[in-house]
């Protein structure tokens, strides 16, 4: 990770984990689902099992089993599976930064094994699981971050506990989400900081490696560190909006699909981020049979298109 690429493919990969984050909880307010703890019991088989394997646990596993390969084996030729200096009287540990970045990549493969076997293989669903197992993976990725600051120099120093700040974040996210999994606030709030970690890093990596000015960071300027922290705060307000740019794209592409088949049944719907403020807020209706009455009526819709 701690090169040019080495930024750019994690980066790549929190960024297309963030986009279908994006996706994914956005069809699930505008369809009003929620997550179950524990699914219903499945039929046991070989196809109703792989027709169940989710992408995102496979997306974990490539990216973190080729994340660790390449950290001990690129470019080709190199080899760094080595845990201490053999060669020395006091057997010295070496590659330090190779070991910690495959320790965190093992963590988010690990994950996405736990997806596969929850979701495909076990015959319940069990998300609380998966929550755990992902919430560990941050964990270790903001402990590994806290302790790989040693000895880097200020503008790089910055950089990384930006990220850090980003990936506690989802950390007390995570955590929340452990008990309250069917809250629309914490599945955006995780999605824009995920995205945002995705974005900092491919920033990052041009920042430290590959400057757009050719020339490196001045490490001991202050205006250097203070536009390090104003560019972050521009990273988060960028996938703030492009987050609102997905569920609105979703939105519509949702309501077109619902108006074809349930034709003027669903003239009356209302818009999609109509749609969210009131599964954030409870509607925000006077009365409880109004409340009620509005999500019979929305139960009665959704029925009605069918998707």
């Amino acid at each position: 990770m701690g090169t040019f690429i080495g930024h750019i493919s994690p980066g790549l990969a929190f960024l297309s984990f963030g986009i279908l984050y994006a996706f994914k909880f956005s069809l699930m307010v505008l369809r009003g689902q929620k997550m179950q703890l524990v699914s219903p019991a499945r039929p046991p088989g070989l196809r109703g099992c792989l027709k169940r394997i989710p992408p995102e646990g496979v997306m974990k596993i490539v990216y973190g089993t080729l994340a660790v390969a390449a950290e001990f084996f690129y470019p080709p030729g190199v080899y760094k599976l080595t845990l201490y200096n053999r060669e020395r009287a006091d057997y010295p540990f070496i590659h330090p930064n190779e070991w910690q970045h495959a320790t965190m990549y093992s963590y988010f493969a690990l994950s996405g094994w736990v997806d596969i076997i929850s979701q495909a293989c076990l015959p319940r669903r069990v998300v609380l699981v998966e929550s755990i197992a992902i919430a560990l993976a941050f964990y270790t990725e903001a402990l590994l971050l806290y302790s790989h600051m040693h000895g880097k120099e200020r503008v790089e120093n910055s950089v990384h506990s930006l990220l850090l700040l980003a990936c506690f974040l989802v950390c007390l996210i995570l955590t929340a989400e452990i008990w309250r999994p069917n809250d629309p606030v914490l599945w955006f709030a995780k999605t824009c900081l995920v995205m945002t970690q995705g974005t900092w890093l491919l920033h990052a990596a041009f920042i430290l490696y590959r400057p757009f000015t050719g020339r490196p960071w001045k490490a001991d300027d202050m205006t250097n560190l203070m536009f390090v922290t104003s560019f972050f705060c521009w990273h988060v307000a960028l996938n703030m909006a492009l987050l609102l740019a997905i569920f609105s794209l979703t939105g519509l592409w949702h309501s077109r699909c619902c108006g074809r088949e349930a034709g003027p049944a669903f003239q009356g719907a209302k818009p999609a981020f109509s749609l969210l403020l009131e599964r954030v807020h409870g509607g925000g209706l006077p009365s409880q049979y109004a409340k009620l009455q509005a999500a019979e009526e929305e139960t009665q819709l959704l029925q009605e298109c069918d998707f």
